[in-house]
């Protein structure tokens, strides 16, 4: 693909030697937050729904993303190459149904097939909440961690709510409650997770030490 061949080069000059000396003086932990910056956009476009946002947005994301992979290859930690088919790879191994003989039916038959290939490749975490990012926001943490704990337990929850519009209102009160409270709910809800996760872990564990 002509485009992406001329953002590889695009960022190979600005980390030359008579490139940008901003663009030489970057880290990988310094783009870290540029990152996170984009992405951020990005997510924000898409909820506009407006088009040329959207790929204005994911240009400068797939760049945040090409800059990272040149700086890795600069400091000889990979190559982009090798993080490319490492991908490939990954996404082939993960769909048995589409790329091997396994019968699929459903979403969830994927997504358990999906989960049970992972355990397979990292086979150091010995629990299904190992590999949920600490640095997530907390709302996006505690999400995961009930997903992972319901998938797990084949547990239905029942939603009081119709809509996510509902949903969205009630957040805002819970919210509106903290406030006026002199709460801070992002550290409240990390807090409960952090319990809930902790307790799961530990319901985990009394099966095989008969703790």
């Amino acid at each position: 693909m002509r485009e992406f061949q001329n953002i590889l080069e695009i960022a190979d000059l600005l980390l030359g030697p008579n490139g940008c000396s901003w663009d030489r003086e970057q880290t990988l932990f310094s783009l870290q937050p540029y990152l996170l910056e984009e992405m951020h956009e990005l997510i924000e476009a898409i909820d506009s729904l407006d088009g040329s946002k959207m790929a204005e947005e994911l240009g400068d994301v797939l760049y945040a993303l090409v800059f990272v992979a040149k700086l890795g290859e600069k400091e000889d930690k990979f190559q982009l190459a090798d993080a490319i088919e490492g991908v490939c790879q990954k996404l082939i191994r993960r769909h048995p149904h589409v790329f091997g003989n396994v019968k699929a039916t459903s979403s969830e038959e994927i997504i358990n097939n999906w989960e049970e290939i992972k355990k397979l490749e990292f086979k150091e975490r010995k629990n299904i909440l190992d590999g949920i990012p600490l640095s997530l926001p907390s709302l996006a943490r505690a999400q995961k961690i009930i997903q992972k704990i319901r998938r797990s337990q084949k547990k239905k929850i029942e939603c009081a709510f119709q809509t996510e519009e509902e949903l969205g209102e009630k957040f805002w009160e819970l919210l509106e409650a903290a406030e006026s409270k002199g709460w801070n709910a992002e550290d409240v809800l990390r807090r409960v997770a952090a319990r809930r996760e902790e307790a799961f872990r530990q319901n985990e564990k009394t099966p095989e030490t008969g703790s």
